[in-house]
């Protein structure tokens, strides 16, 4: 397996193979969580981390980092809360993160750059080696990146056939500022396109948490199908 651009450990029969990918535009702090790290962190890539728990290997301060936080915090809104002790459960085994891209920014202007080649090749080699049966899109983007003509064909060679169409889901009886979210379900995997996570303005937990019952059925397949609680 080539080198991987991954933001917490590899867990052999886990995360490895048919795990949950969590998936972003690319790497990245908020300019205030910068502000707080240490102007020369030494992290040790060596150490064991889940998702769930990335202060055993980047220290305490991962705890705060808001992009991280959100998606633990919608994973609880949806029935499904991460265990943020040591390496926690077989399901925090089973979380991968990684980017489309393997660059860091902290702005994103023009996101026809993740269609060049070198982030696109990032993408599917991800793909192909973890081979992931859930994907999290953070990013409203994403889903659209997926499916151009540059990336479709790479993607479901390795996925698998659409079996379905494109759903758009909008919950109507939200006041407030109301998100699209997709789903797309190919023979191999299943993907969701969420909002990004810390630079949505207007989104809610609230909205979010609307979500439980179709982000309850695709956790609930995805521990069923991997045999975990």
């Amino acid at each position: 397996m080539s080198e991987l651009n991954l933001g917490n450990a590899l867990f052999e029969g886990f995360n490895d193979q048919n795990g949950l990918m969590i998936c972003g535009y690319e790497w990245g702090w908020s300019k205030e969580d910068q502000a707080k790290e240490p102007e020369e962190a030494s992290i040790d890539y060596s150490i064991q981390c889940t998702f769930s728990n990335k202060a055993l290997r980047y220290g305490e301060q991962a705890k705060q980092w808001r992009y991280d936080k959100a998606i633990r915090k919608w994973f609880s809104l949806w029935g499904h809360p991460l265990n943020e002790n040591d390496l926690g459960t077989d399901f925090d085994k089973s979380i991968v993160q990684t980017n489309w891209a393997y660059s860091c920014n902290n702005n994103i202007s023009d996101y026809s750059r993740f269609l060049e080649q070198d982030q696109i090749d990032n993408f599917i080699t991800h793909i192909e080696q973890l081979r992931p049966k859930v994907i999290i899109f953070m990013g409203r983007n994403l889903i659209d990146l997926l499916r151009n003509e540059k990336v479709w064909d790479r993607f479901t060679s390795i996925a698998g056939q659409q079996i379905e169409p494109l759903l758009t889901v909008q919950k109507t009886e939200y006041d407030g500022t109301r998100f699209k979210v997709f789903f797309n379900n190919f023979e191999n995997c299943k993907v969701v396109c969420l909002p990004h996570p810390s630079s949505s303005r207007g989104l809610s937990d609230e909205y979010i948490k609307l979500f439980k019952p179709e982000m309850n059925a695709v956790l609930s397949q995805f521990k069923q199908e991997k045999g975990i609680d």
